[in-house]
């Protein structure tokens, strides 16, 4: 495993971070509705 430190947090970058963290919010927090996690996403 190759560990980066990010010296910008680009717009793209943390678009790509939410799209991580929504898809594993989703697999595994199967008792959220899509209401609950776009709150928490906000």
């Amino acid at each position: 495993m190759r560990i980066i430190e990010i010296q910008e947090r680009t717009e793209m970058l943390v678009n790509q971070l939410l799209e991580v963290w929504e898809d594993s919010i989703k697999a595994t927090h199967l008792f959220l509705s899509s209401g609950e996690i776009e709150n928490i996403k906000n």
